[in-house]
């Protein structure tokens, strides 16, 4: 039910903005930039209502009043030739992308997974079954969790009888499509294949976990750059790597002596400190770690009084006001949480400003809007208006606000192509979704449910993960 009220109002929304934009068009003094803004914009209103002749006119009619139009312009004009079957005025479009990076030959790395997406779908509606399994496979390699390619994919191998191929790529598609995209005959197709979608869903990377197997990567490298080392600088450097390693595979006792060998062959070295602060943070040690963390603040907040450039001791400081703000968080101790968050955004970059804004927002509604504003976050999330090109914690930042859905984010970070980072992006997804409907929606059941999918994840070594285990959200 909450579904359909959903896509009724976004249909209402949809029908009126496009009237507008009617209306706007209408005017024979528009100018051209503008005049095409709105005709894409209209094609996308189209879209959403499903009306996709109509789409297809508004952004056939934006393009041909460009004299350069772009590759994004012109592979959505493909996808609208393929939705209303099309498929040739669809290729030859495609083919105005390709002859424009012919020069340059630079169309797989700068463009490729949108193209070939296209070119598969284009080329399965004429019937060439092959070249668009060959096409598919393009999109998957570059980009391994775009879903509908595998969707496509799928079905053009089911074609050629190839069915054990279709159905690994329907796992796959189970894996990484967004909230809520499975309709309910394609869920029978898949329960008659015996696929499990709850199952596959909350573990999409299968019997895979990239953030442990690199968190083994880097303890091995660790080690052998300990076995090595011939200085105590080296020894101390390797030692804290080595410490770093052991916390992201779950180890943090162990953890916490390499990082004690560190501190002990250097004193000085504030990384060593400041990952210790981790550690404990990791041990649910709070205490600890805030007294740890103490005289390494005194030391940051002298520096600060002598920088000519405060920015960059900020960044010298980032994983000491990191780690203090998890535990403030943990502690309960909202202010000085929210404090530690704005430390750590001097500074950063805008995606990690997006997620340290979010994270903003999560801490103000726990403490049930106890603590006062932050003036700087407050006007950064004031400015901060949704791009469907930006990353996924911009993204995030716009779902805690209440302004996009979680199938926004969802759909963002299956572009992802790294699964390493993959993992990690939905750990922070997760988390946040858990941490929203507790603290903004006051859904406890909703919040479980978001718990759950965290802890089927095993996000090994992400903030995320520890705030969960240790009671965060």
């Amino acid at each position: 039910m909450a579904a359909a009220v959903s896509l009724q109002t976004a249909a209402m929304h949809w029908t009126e903005t496009a009237q507008q934009i009617r209306t706007c068009l209408a005017s024979r003094d528009l100018p051209i930039v503008l005049r095409v803004s709105m005709l894409e914009a209209l094609a996308m209103d189209e879209a959403g209502l499903r009306d996709n002749d109509a789409a297809l006119e508004a952004q056939s009619a934006a393009i041909d009043l460009e004299s350069a139009p772009t590759d994004a312009e012109l592979v959505y004009l493909a996808n609208l030739y393929d939705e209303t079957h099309q498929y040739k005025q669809g290729l030859a479009t495609l083919d105005r992308i390709r002859a424009a990076h012919e020069p340059r030959h630079d169309l797989d790395a700068t463009f490729g997974a949108p193209y070939y997406l296209e070119l598969g779908k284009n080329l399965a509606g004429t019937g060439h079954h092959q070249e668009a399994i060959d096409d598919l496979s393009k999109v998957i390699s570059a980009a391994p969790a775009v879903a509908v390619a595998y969707m496509f994919r799928a079905r053009e191998r089911e074609l050629v009888g190839d069915k054990d191929g279709a159905r690994a790529d329907y796992v796959e598609y189970v894996r990484w499509v967004p909230e809520d995209s499975i309709d309910a005959p394609m869920r029978t197709k898949l329960s008659n294949m015996g696929i499990d979608v709850e199952r596959e869903r909350r573990h999409p990377f299968g019997q895979a976990n990239p953030l442990l197997e690199w968190a083994n990567k880097s303890a091995k490298d660790a080690q052998e750059a300990l076995r090595t080392a011939d200085t105590p600088q080296a020894k101390a450097n390797a030692y804290w790597d080595l410490s770093a390693a052991l916390d992201n595979r779950g180890q943090h006792k162990e953890a916490l002596a390499a990082i004690d060998k560190a501190i002990a062959l250097d004193p000085t070295d504030v990384r060593f400190e400041q990952s210790k602060v981790t550690t404990l943070v990791d041990l649910n040690r709070i205490t600890d770690a805030l007294a740890t963390a103490a005289p390494l603040f005194k030391r940051m907040h002298n520096e600060l009084a002598d920088a000519r450039n405060p920015t960059e001791v900020h960044r010298k400081y980032v994983e000491l006001a990191q780690s203090a703000g998890w535990a403030y968080m943990l502690k309960g101790d909202w202010p000085n949480a929210v404090a530690m968050i704005a430390a750590c955004a001097d500074g950063a970059d805008e995606d990690d400003q997006d997620y340290l804004a979010a994270l903003y927002l999560i801490v103000r509604a726990r403490s049930n809007n106890a603590v006062p504003a932050n003036a700087y976050f407050e006007d950064f999330i004031r400015r901060s208006t949704f791009a469907a090109k930006a990353n996924y914690r911009h993204a995030l930042l716009q779902y805690v606000r209440g302004r996009v859905s979680l199938k926004v984010v969802y759909a963002m970070i299956d572009i992802i192509p790294m699964p390493v980072a993959r993992q990690n992006a939905l750990a922070e997804m997760w988390m946040m979704a858990a941490a929203y409907e507790r603290f903004i929606k006051h859904d406890d059941a909703a919040a479980s449910v978001f718990k759950e999918r965290i802890n089927d994840l095993q996000p090994y070594g992400t903030n995320e993960w520890t705030m969960v285990r240790l009671g965060g959200v």
